[in-house]
Parts: C-alpha cells; structure tokens; sequence
C-alpha cells in the first residue's frame, strides 16, 4: 500500500504526467483540441513543458488529431518544436546568408527566390507548404508548380533546385514532388505582331504605353524598364547605357525615332527632383497589361516578357544578324537567342524556302494512275 501511494505521489508530481493528463477533450480539464471552420477542422492550443502548442492538425478527425498533438509534444520534449514552425521566408533569409552572390548562377537563384518564390510562399510555414490540402489533394509546392508549367524546362529545374535548398532547411526530409514539364524550351509559336502591339498600346495610359513602347524597342525586361533612370539615357547621342538588372551584363542600345521622340517628350515633363523616368511599378504596369490584353479582344494572351519577344522576333524576321540582336539583349551568347527568342513568322520561312525555286534539281514527272 506504501509503493503503491508513492507512486501516485511521484506521478502527480510528474510536469510529464500533469501536461499528458489533460488529453481528454470531452473531460472537465482545460480543451487542448477545438474545431474551426466549416470544416471543423482541428486545431491544437495547449501548454507544454512550459511550450504553447498552437498549430492545425490538418485532421477533421479526432483520433487522428489526438495522434498528431502527440507527435507534437514529442517534438516539444525533444526540443525540437521552434525549429518544425519555422517559416518559409525565415528559411529563405538563412538560404540568403549562405549564397555567394559573386557567382553569376546565384544571382539568378536569387532573382527566383526574391521575384517568384518569396511572393507565392511567404511567411507560410514549411509545414503548412507540405501537408496536403484536403479540398484537393494538393500541396502548396504542387499548386505551385502547376501555375508555372509554361516556364521552359531549364527555368522550372532552376525554381526546383531553390525551392528544395530552402525547405530542406526547414525540413531536412524534405522531397520535391514529380514535376510535369510542358514547355520543353522549344521556340515560341506565338509572338506579337506589329498590329497586336498596337491594339494593346491604345488600351493602355500615358505612362503604361510608354513603357511597354520602351520594351518593345530595346528588349528590356519589365525590371528595366520600370527602373531605367535619365542618369543612363544620352538623348543628344541617341544612345541608352545601362546594365541589365537581372544578368548584370552591360549593354548599350541605340535609340530608334519613334522611341526618341517619346523620351525626348517624357524629358520636358519630368519632375527634375527625380532622377526616375518612370513613377510606377512592376505591378503596377502588369495589371495596367492584363486589362488591356483583356479590351483588345486577341485570341490569346501575350504577357509583358512578350514585348522582349517581339523585340527579338521582328529584327531576326527582317534578316538582322543573330549576333547584333544577341548582342543587344544583352546575351552572352547566339545560343541563347536561338534557344528562347529565335521566332521566325511563316512569311519568312516561305521567303527561304523560295530559294529553291529558281535554282534546283527536278524529277522527270511521274504519271500515278
């Protein structure tokens, strides 16, 4: 009878026994596990070991959930609770402090993180990213994935290789899903023509227009073009100076008429106290695009990176050297240019093959009955 109240005692006594004693949800102690939402989902919120556990158990079922909370204070009891809630941008300022930006690769990883991945999964937790949405049976990284399926090949492997360096800090077992690759880096069979730009532009404000105008005739990207400053534009010399914001290469464009006039005309309206061209964003001039791609009623899409396109594609298809035109946007090779922007129209194409009308080899017609 004494050991057997002397170990009542030390039971009672045990932080592990009085935190454990309060699983039962339907019991007079405190609710550890609550339902929200129309889905009535289960939530954990419970003190442990001096831990507060606030998380969703991604379970509208009981038992299951009672499984996960365990699992929970496992981690507390291991000391590795603060580390599973870490959040993706948390594991991206870390991923960030251990890249070597002096590598022209990593300034590209970089870009992918700051401009496609931070956007999407934010301050979401890796945890949340990974487990499965029970409306569809997807992850985040899936759902991402899918919305980026356009992308060529070699670029989604890039988001691929980020994505899975800054989880795993997050998530050492971490695994990327299988990836579909639709796009397999093949040219391009659709590009803007002269008439579509200009069915666009006129559904377009001041500003707008004169930036997409700036894309079209220098094949800048977005970035660019939003951020070019008067400090690089020599309007007297028809010359634009700049280095390329996402490849650091430096370029020098020269400036055609019907862009000269439009920045000599933005130049007499400046505010003289900015040194900016332009006083909008990125966003700002997508969305700007996107309702005028609506209005102009073409029977597809162009996005902005299309003006870069159509940059490329209407000096190759009017006979420009592969090596000017590379050398203009700023590639470091004609491998480049052929691989992503080496569009040629069908009026083109034909014009080739016409060669061999004047001047070829001919079979003696055949009769077939």
């Amino acid at each position: 009878m004494i050991i057997i109240t002397r170990i009542l005692l030390f039971m009672l006594s045990s932080p592990h026994w009085k935190a454990d004693r309060s699983l039962n949800i339907g019991g007079a102690m405190k609710k550890q596990i609550y339902r929200r939402g129309q889905q009535k989902v289960c939530y954990a919120d419970c003190q442990y070991l001096g831990v507060r556990i606030r998380d969703c158990l991604f379970t509208t079922d009981e038992a299951i959930a009672h499984e996960r909370l365990a699992e929970l204070k496992l981690l507390v009891r291991k000391g590795e609770y603060q580390k599973w809630k870490r959040k993706f941008n948390d594991c991206g300022i870390e991923w960030l402090e251990s890249l070597d930006t002096r590598r022209q690769s990593n300034i590209r990883y970089e870009s992918i993180y700051r401009v496609h991945l931070l956007p999407y999964f934010g301050s979401k937790r890796v945890v949340d990213i990974v487990n499965y949405d029970n409306r569809n049976g997807k992850n985040m990284v899936q759902a991402y994935f899918e919305k980026k399926i356009d992308l060529p090949e070699s670029s989604l492997k890039k988001h691929a290789r980020v994505l899975r360096w800054i989880m795993k800090l997050g998530d050492p077992s971490f695994e990327l899903p299988a990836i579909v690759y639709r796009n397999k880096g093949f040219y391009q069979t659709k590009f803007m023509t002269q008439n579509e730009l200009d069915a666009v532009i006129g559904y377009l404000d001041d500003q707008h227009q004169a930036i997409a105008l700036l894309m079209a005739y220098t094949g800048f990207s977005l970035g660019d073009a939003v951020n070019i400053k008067w400090s690089v534009i020599d309007l007297k010399n028809r010359m634009i100076r700049i280095v390329r914001g996402k490849t650091q290469v430096k370029v020098s464009m020269p400036v055609c008429d019907a862009l000269y006039d439009l920045l000599r005309y933005r130049f007499r309206v400046r505010n003289i106290h900015d040194n900016r061209v332009f006083n909008v964003g990125k966003q700002g001039f997508q969305k700007g695009w996107k309702r005028a791609v609506g209005k102009s009623d073409m029977n597809w899409k162009p996005r902005p990176t299309d003006l870069r396109h159509f940059f490329a594609s209407y000096l190759l298809n009017n006979g420009e050297d592969h090596l000017v035109v590379a050398n203009l946007m700023g590639h470091s090779s004609v491998n480049m240019l052929r691989k992503r922007y080496g569009h040629y129209g069908d009026d083109r194409l034909k014009k080739a093959m016409k060669l061999f009308d004047t001047n070829s080899t001919k079979l003696p017609q055949q009769d077939v009955n």
